[in-house]
Formats: structure tokens, sequence, C-alpha cells
């Protein structure tokens, strides 16, 4: 009788058909091993009392890690625990686990950790990524062989947005940049000194809440320019176009505009219109929506070249150079006495006499 019932009880829970196994499943079609839970339980469970790992959860496909289910979500055995939950109805795959240690028994409270959706977009701290790596309340750092971190994304770098941390090979931090380095305020970008944490230049989009920006360096090397330039409007004279090399003076009839000179020995030389022969300006100012602006360039000191004429007298290195009739042109200060306050420099290059042509010139307005 005993035997009867043990046979009974197995073909209860075991059912075969064309050499498939159910357990649960009374017609078990889909697969060799069919293993169907009620609900209320896995489905499998290897070493419920290890750090084992269960199949099912209810309704939704899960593979869980130290834990099982069983009317309630519980430890295998002392640790931590996680588990892989997939939601056919959106296709979103989850990864759950315990920040806590728990008990073996115990109920874990589980927490999402990251997901990736039916698009493939990858969610880190958040539930559906809508990029294909969505990252929130969380810092993404990329380290080098030794362990440090070269690159640290971090959104709460500071209470006003995000930012990214650049370190040496000693973990020491060299550059930062902020999203914001105040409320309502616009980013910046600092470097620092790792021997002593102090600040060696600062690229700063809205300086002290001023709305203005502001670069602060100790030193500033420009390797594509060779003259400070302004910018001014420039007018034409008698049908003179101000183009690149040439002198302009002081517009009397408009504040703040130059125009192209062409009179000898002119007192209001202002500088010489930037970019002739291939030479641009290193630096250029300008305040817009002001009358301190305008279209061209105008070199006020630096290396330049410029128009001239040796029509009357040649061009020799170290000769000062003024204004000439010939519109936008250079020439020799041969009358010292008109020269005073209208010297626009001294000649670097040579100009024979006779001719017209580019010399190089170190300005200087005097």
């Amino acid at each position: 009788m005993k035997k009867l019932f043990t046979i009974a009880l197995v073909l209860t829970a075991f059912y075969l058909k064309a050499q498939n196994v159910g357990i649960g499943s009374i017609y078990p079609t889909n697969g060799r091993l069919v293993l169907n839970n009620n609900g209320s339980t896995s489905a499998l469970v290897i070493n419920d009392s290890a750090s084992g790992l269960s199949l099912g959860d209810q309704n939704n496909p899960l593979i869980g890690f130290n834990n099982y289910f069983r009317s309630g979500r519980k430890f295998m055995s002392t640790g931590f625990a996680s588990y892989l939950w997939f939601n056919p109805t959106n296709g979103l795959l989850s990864y759950f686990n315990t920040s806590i240690s728990g008990t073996q028994g115990t109920l874990p409270a589980m927490t999402g950790r990251f997901t990736i959706n039916k698009d493939g977009n990858v969610g880190i701290g958040v539930s559906d990524a809508l990029a294909g790596l969505h990252v929130r309340g969380k810092s993404l750092l990329v380290d080098n062989a030794t362990g440090f971190g070269d690159i640290i994304l971090n959104p709460s770098y500071n209470t006003n947005g995000g930012g990214i941390e650049l370190q040496n090979n000693l973990g020491v931090r060299t550059v930062v940049i902020r999203a914001s380095d105040g409320s309502t305020q616009s980013g910046d970008l600092m470097f620092y000194d790792p021997t002593d944490n102090s600040t060696t230049m600062e690229l700063d989009g809205d300086y002290a809440s001023t709305g203005r920006s502001r670069i602060i360096v100790d030193e500033l090397q420009i390797k594509g320019g060779a003259d400070f330039a302004e910018y001014f409007d420039v007018a034409a004279i008698a049908g003179t176009l101000p183009e690149a090399g040439m002198l302009v003076s002081i517009d009397e009839n408009n504040p703040g505009k130059l125009i192209v000179s062409n009179t000898a020995y002119d007192k209001k030389i202002a500088g010489v219109i930037s970019g002739a022969n291939g030479i641009k300006p290193g630096m250029m100012m300008g305040h817009k929506g002001t009358i301190a602006d305008g279209e061209q360039p105008v070199a006020i000191t630096g290396r330049v070249y410029v128009m001239a004429e040796a029509l009357n007298n040649a061009i020799n290195p170290g000769d000062m150079l003024t204004t000439s009739v010939i519109a936008g042109h250079a020439m020799k200060a041969a009358n010292h006495k008109k020269a005073h306050g209208a010297v626009v420099g001294k000649a670097m290059s040579k100009l024979p006499a006779g001719t017209k042509g580019m010399v190089l010139v170190l300005l200087g307005i005097q």
C-alpha cells in the first residue's frame, strides 16, 4: 500500500509526454523540463540554505541570487541578495539588489539599480533610460591602470550643477569642469596645481555673478598673431575703401570712428588695419553694442605690415614712419618737427626709393 501511494505521488508531480518532464505542468510541450510555480513560490531553487539562485517569480521571468520567493522574498543565507527581473509588458529588464547584508529567512528590501529597455538604452538610477546611457544621481568614473580616476563625471559636484573632474596619476584633481558655479549662473573650467590644490587658471562663464565671462591666468602666450588690435568702424576717403595694411586716422566728424588717412604728417594717426601679408592680430578688443566697437581690427601695438610709398625717400630699417598724401600709405618721416605726434612706428624692412610696397613696422604711435 505504501509503495502504491508513493507511485501515485510521483505520477501526480511528474507528467511525461514525448520524453518531456513537467513539474507543476500537465502538458510539458515547450521543453524537456518544464517548471511551473503556483504564483506564491519560486519555480526552481538551488541551495535554498546557501547563497544559491532561484528561477521564476509569479507571472514575470526572474532570476534571483541568494534569495527566493515564498509568499514574499527571503534570503537564502546571510549576505546580500539581488535579482534580474523582466517585464514582458514593456520589455524592460531590471536589476535589483539589497544595500545592506541580511540573514537567512529575513525579508530583504530590494532597490532598482539599472535597467535595459526595449530600445537597448541602459539606465543607471533611472527606470526607463532616455538615451543610450542615462545616469541619474550617480557618478561615472573612468580610472587608469593604477586605479585612480582619470575622469569622474559627478552629477552632484556642487549644489548648482554637475561636473567633470580629471585627475593625475596620483589621484589628485588637476582639471574641473562645472556646469554652473552658482544658482542660475554659467559654468567654468578650472585648472589646479596638484601640489597645493591652488587654482592656476580659470575660464569663468559668469564671473562673480556679473554676467560677464573672464579668463584668469598667470601668463598668456599667443602663437597665431603678432599685434594687439581694437575693432573700429573705418570710413573710406575719396573712393578708397579700407583694407588690411592701410593707415587710419581719427575721424573728427564721427566720435569713436576712424577714416583712411590721406594727409601727410597727420597727428590724428590711430594705427594700421591688421592682417596684411598674412600676419594676423594676436589679440582683439571691442565692446559689442557700444561706440567702442566696429568691423575692422586696427593694430595699435605690435608688428604689422603697412602699405608704404618711397617716392621721395627710401625707407630703411629704423626709420620713423608717418602718414602720406597717398590714401592709407606710410612714408619716411623726413621732417622731424612735423613728425612729432604723427609717427606710426619704426620700419623693420626696406623699401627702395621711387617704389611703393609693404613695409614691416614695429608700431608705436608718438
